[in-house]
């Protein structure tokens, strides 16, 4: 429900393809990798947060904010860095991605 959020069936001009998450998939620009949806099943609108499947399965290594928040510690890894890809180059984590003006006050 934020505007940053797409619902695309898409990319690049073309249908997206199965590995993307075909027939339609959710892009939360602030959320990568693990923490965002590959493929959209169904909708529920539901009147509390749900537990993510992450939480679920390891709730002291990924909690909500997991990901998303550099200053959140991980118990193995720092998230204050990441490694750009295709390089072993590493830059500090920008909050939610480079969007905490935006978004941030949806994690509080």
């Amino acid at each position: 429900m934020h505007d940053l959020t797409l619902v695309t069936t898409g990319v690049y001009g073309r249908p997206l393809p199965k590995q993307m998450g075909a027939p339609i998939r959710l892009v939360v620009p602030w959320k990568y990798g693990y923490k965002s949806i590959k493929s959209i099943v169904k909708i529920e609108f539901t009147a509390t947060q749900p537990r993510t499947l992450w939480e679920t399965l390891s709730p002291e290594e990924y909690p909500f904010e997991s990901n998303v928040n550099p200053r959140v510690p991980h118990p193995r890894w720092s998230q204050a860095t990441e490694r750009m890809i295709d390089s072993d180059v590493r830059v500090r984590t920008q909050p939610f991605n480079g969007y905490g003006d935006l978004v941030a006050k949806l994690y509080s």
